[in-house]
């Protein structure tokens, strides 16, 4: 299933720079993929687009990145979703 998650952190370099020294070195869990990450250039927020069929690797990414508050939403490839919004 896709997830589209929004990862929201404090806006100071500090906080910045220890998540991408992180990220750089980051192994996800079994059964997760990050399909494509972005952040905000503004700072504070980040974007990943990601599939996995358990919730068990969802919480434990979600565990793994303490600082930031994650809102997560399960979606569909647009294609699909107009299918079934239209019939």
């Amino acid at each position: 299933m896709h997830y589209v998650a929004i990862g929201t952190f404090a806006r100071d370099l500090n906080t910045a720079k220890e998540i991408v020294a992180r990220r750089r070195q980051y192994t996800y869990p079994e059964g997760f993929k990050n399909t494509q990450s972005y952040l905000d250039v503004q700072g504070g927020r980040a974007v990943i687009h990601f599939e996995t069929d358990t919730a068990e690797s969802i919480m434990r990414y979600a565990s793994d990145w303490p600082e930031l508050v994650f809102d997560i939403f399960p979606v569909v490839p647009s294609e699909k979703a107009w299918e079934a919004a239209l019939h």
